[in-house]
């Protein structure tokens, strides 16, 4: 009797049918999520890719602008140079001509000697005294008077032959007389000495037909 109702209470087994819809549900559910899974991958990943593309354009624009700021130094040190060497060429005489200032004061007195009735003799001696000076001046500065001198071998490196003679006292290609001084400075040449040349003895042209 017992075992009869208990039978009868007995609670009913679920059917195949209800399992299968059980299991589909769940296989539903993960398809699901591993769906949305890779949606969230794939946005994660178009997101890095705009923040690196994002990033090579800012480095480039960084570089360009980098690259404008060095060309605007470069050129702005062009014109800074620029302009401090026409200053140095404009002003570069200064140092010579204070120089010269000196010079300039003790030929004034030689002039305002000899206009108060001194002698010839002083006259002379203040003009050697400028002379000197003046020399002294351009030494200072490595400027020199170029050797030449009645005796000296012609070069045509530092003289200038403005005429040639013959002479019984000097050999050929020699100089005879010196009508202006030349200078140079260091090794260039400022103007060459001007010179007469002598040609060698004359000539005895009866002495040679004969």
């Amino acid at each position: 009797m017992i075992n009869q109702e208990f039978e009868e209470n007995e609670i009913p087994s679920a059917s195949d049918s209800q399992f299968d819809d059980v299991i589909e549900d769940v296989v539903d559910a993960l398809a699901a999520e591993s769906e949305a899974e890779s949606v969230q991958e794939d946005i994660e990943e178009q997101a890095e890719e705009i923040v690196e593309e994002l990033t090579v354009e800012q480095q480039l624009a960084q570089e360009c602008d980098n690259n404008m700021r060095l060309l605007a130094e470069i050129d702005n040190l062009r014109k800074r140079s620029q302009r401090d060497m026409q200053q140095q060429m404009k002003y570069a005489a200064v140092p010579v001509i204070s120089e010269m200032l000196s010079v300039i004061d003790d030929l004034h007195r030689t002039l305002e000697a000899s206009q108060s009735g001194g002698d010839v003799e002083a006259f002379t001696g203040g003009v050697e005294i400028v002379v000197q000076s003046f020399m002294t001046v351009l030494e200072k500065y490595q400027c020199r008077v170029i050797e030449a001198a009645a005796g000296v071998v012609f070069d045509v490196t530092l003289h200038e032959a403005i005429s040639m003679q013959p002479s019984d006292q000097f050999d050929a290609n020699v100089i005879m007389t010196v009508v202006q001084q030349g200078y140079q400075m260091h090794d260039r040449l400022i103007r060459p000495s001007q010179v007469v040349v002598s040609s060698g003895p004359v000539v005895d042209e009866t002495a040679s037909d004969e």
